[in-house]
């Protein structure tokens, strides 16, 4: 009878502490920005502060960009580590990093063989690109050609970085904004120029 009683008990603990994370973390403290915005930024810092400023909590990040997490092409990159400022935030929790079909194998490679300890685990090799295991989520790298919008995800935060596409990739990216597929309250358009 001892166990029975510990058993319960633990299992109410169990169950406390995941209404509780639920709470704390979940789709319920997620945060949209209303209505749509499209921005234009000229710089990681200035997306950093333009997410920090929506108030956004929680969610999901679809990067358009030849580079990955430190720097977008220009002279005023590398800047900051973005990605990781806004996991450590809370701002998002699972990032989607897309990039031009001709650099994909040579990104996912190099990203894949320079790994370091700030990843949980070593990246882990799909069909699709990379994983990556970050303290406050998953990374996905992935070409253009190799991505398929989640039409059940909630409503994105969307960066788009214009210098990098070619025009039948920049018309393949409009087309998923446009059709739906890709859905974003607040859209970062990386420029040079505002």
């Amino acid at each position: 009878m001892p166990y029975r009683n510990v058993s319960i008990t633990a299992i109410s603990l169990i169950f406390v502490c995941v209404i509780v994370w639920t709470f704390v973390y979940g789709p319920a403290k997620r945060t949209f920005v209303s209505p749509d915005k499209i921005e234009t930024v000229k710089s990681a810092e200035e997306l950093d502060k333009l997410w920090h400023s929506a108030g956004v909590h929680g969610r999901v990040a679809v990067i358009f960009t030849r580079y990955l997490n430190k720097q977008f092409a220009g002279a005023s990159f590398p800047e900051m580590d973005y990605i990781d400022n806004a996991m450590r935030h809370g701002i998002i929790r699972t990032v989607y990093y897309i990039v031009p079909d001709r650099f994909g194998a040579e990104i996912v490679s190099d990203y894949y063989l320079k790994w370091d300890s700030t990843f949980i685990v070593p990246p882990k090799l799909t069909d699709t690109g990379l994983i990556i295991l970050h303290d406050g989520g998953r990374i996905y790298v992935m070409p253009l050609s190799k991505y398929i919008p989640d039409q059940e995800q909630e409503k994105a935060l969307v960066v788009i970085e214009d210098a990098v596409w070619t025009p039948q990739e920049r018309d393949r990216i409009n087309g998923f904004t446009r059709s739906g597929q890709l859905a974003s309250d607040l859209t970062a358009i990386v420029s040079e120029s505002k």
